[in-house]
């Protein structure tokens, strides 16, 4: 079992000393009506404080509050929303400019408690987490635009976790293709405060140090990004039969160079990732890139279906750029950790970042 983090505790240090609002808008039109709030979650009769304003109005019009469904929660003339029952809801500000009405809806939850943390991380976008309201149920980083992408991965991320309290098994799949040496990561585990699993694509220019701990991956260029369809479950009984596995989530089948979900809560054991499976279709960019990507599945032990239908656990398939994947069991081994190594490797890149963005700039990476 593996316990790792995808940052420094420097990094997130430095990130949990800023903070802003969360803004919904209004739809296009010559006015904007922008709704912000410190939560997009109110607690089961409790209340939290919404505001709204006019972009670029000095005298700001009078704001009409209402929500979508007063049965779930309530909100008074002066923006103050009170939950009323467990359940998902608008809040909509409305107001007149120069006689043309403008609204704008922002999204919230009644929840049973509150969780600051959770509210703290998603909506000052600290973590870059977002949560999925249409009937989903789960969070994800912002997986295109995140301040993650920036610093790209190197294995030194991983020694982290244990100073964090990540605890999530990890398989790096090494391959070669248009010059480029390129690492597909897989996670699965406990998250802090939930649970889940993550498929990112890193690449650099082709150079035989794929392994090396101190080597750096850059987010893979767009041009790469295959399209994910990625599906988590996890075992809620002892057993291995299908019966035994919850599904939780399925992230929208689009491209990606970093998809990722989570659920609030904990998992069962001390060795937490065991219970989860990650169930994955990956297309590439073209069956050569597929192909390498496969073999070396094959060699770190994925075993080889006969069909899409019949892959098995720790199993994959390859139809064309569509590579098929069930991966629980299988697991990159630990080594020997060179924290001196470690410590230079993170200075320096902090160093290279703040060289390349200005320290203004490395602040304005994390409120993407």
């Amino acid at each position: 079992m593996k316990t790792i983090f995808k940052k420094s505790a420097f990094v997130l240090f430095l990130i949990l000393i800023v903070s802003f609002s969360v803004v919904a808008s209004s739809a296009a039109s010559e006015y904007k009506l922008n709704i912000s709030s410190r939560s997009m979650n109110v607690g089961l009769r409790q209340y939290t404080q919404v505001k709204a304003e006019v972009e670029g109005l000095e005298l700001q019009p009078e704001i009409i509050w209402s929500t979508s469904d007063e049965s779930i929660a309530t909100v008074n003339a002066d923006g103050k929303v009170k939950g009323l029952a467990l359940g998902n809801f608008d809040v909509i500000a409305t107001a007149v400019v120069n006689g043309q009405t403008i609204t704008a809806k922002f999204p919230m939850k009644v929840v049973k408690n509150e969780n600051q943390l959770n509210s703290y991380l998603e909506f000052n976008h600290l973590l870059s987490f977002q949560y999925c309201y249409d009937d989903c149920g789960y969070y994800y980083a912002n997986d295109k635009k995140s301040w993650q992408k920036s610093f790209g991965f190197a294995r030194i991320y991983d020694y982290m976790a244990p100073y964090i309290g990540f605890e999530y098994d990890y398989e790096r799949v090494f391959f070669t293709y248009d010059d480029q040496d390129f690492m597909v990561q897989f996670w699965k585990g406990q998250y802090l405060i939930g649970y889940g699993g993550e498929i990112g694509i890193y690449h650099r220019d082709a150079d035989g140090l794929k392994r090396d701990e101190n080597v750096l991956y850059n987010a893979a260029d767009e041009k790469y990004w295959p399209i994910m369809d990625m599906s988590v479950y996890h075992q809620k009984n002892e057993g291995d039969a299908p019966e035994d596995y919850e599904f939780m989530f399925r992230r929208p089948v689009d491209k990606y160079w970093w998809c990722t979900g989570f659920v609030p809560g904990m998992v069962r054991d001390n060795d937490p990732a065991d219970e989860l499976r990650i169930e994955a279709v990956i297309t590439f960019r073209d069956s050569e890139m597929a192909s390498a990507f496969a073999a070396e599945l094959s060699n770190l032990g994925f075993k080889k279906a006969e069909s899409g239908d019949t892959v098995e656990v720790d199993g994959y398939y390859i139809e064309g750029a569509a590579v098929t994947v069930s991966w629980q069991n299988l697991i990159e081994p630990d080594v020997e950790k060179n924290w001196a190594n470690i410590g230079l490797f993170l200075i320096g890149m902090i160093f290279s970042v703040l060289a390349k963005y200005g320290f203004n700039g490395f602040i304005d990476l994390f409120l993407q």
